[in-house]
């Protein structure tokens, strides 16, 4: 049992290690604000670690991470309701160099998901922003794939129906 539990947290360290900006960019796309994003992968790999150093029965750390993350990121939402910030105040931010690029990502991303509904707009970012297989969404969401890539396509026929509304607006 405890090579198990090594070789889990071997698998856990290499995964932080190759998938450390994959991980962040991840939690940033979800909520936008670098400082809090940072802290709540920190808080979910710390998590995830405790997890793995008492129980050896996880099957694929590396997905079992990404839940963790995806998980912090909506109880940051829960916990932290009125730390939303709108995407008009979010371009409005000074935002340093170094995250001009990720931060003018997330809010042409948002702005683009934002019509969209919830289950929808996450979909799209899981499979196009974050490079998902559909399985993998299906499990992360706790959905069946069918579903998965029902709301994909759902999500990109509005999105295309409401370029070409604005493509005839012009």
């Amino acid at each position: 049992m405890e090579r198990e539990t090594e070789r889990l947290l071997e698998e856990l360290e290499r995964i932080v290690t190759e998938r450390q900006d994959w991980l962040f960019r991840f939690a940033y796309m979800r909520i936008g604000i670098r400082e809090e994003a940072e802290d709540v992968v920190q808080d979910a790999l710390l998590s995830v670690f405790r997890r793995l150093r008492g129980q050896t029965s996880i099957g694929n750390v590396e997905q079992y991470v990404i839940r963790a993350i995806n998980n912090a990121c909506t109880d940051y939402f829960r916990r932290k309701p009125l730390h939303m910030v709108t995407l008009d105040r979010a371009e409005q931010m000074s935002i340093d160099e170094a995250d001009r690029q990720i931060h003018n990502e997330f809010v042409r991303i948002s702005r683009l998901l934002e019509m969209l509904p919830p289950e929808q707009s996450e979909i799209v970012r899981l499979k196009c922003y974050d490079d998902l297989t559909f399985k993998q969404i299906a499990e992360l969401q706790g959905i069946p794939e069918a579903t998965a890539k029902s709301r994909y396509r759902y999500a990109i026929m509005h999105i295309q129906q409401r370029i070409k509304k604005k493509e005839g607006q012009i």
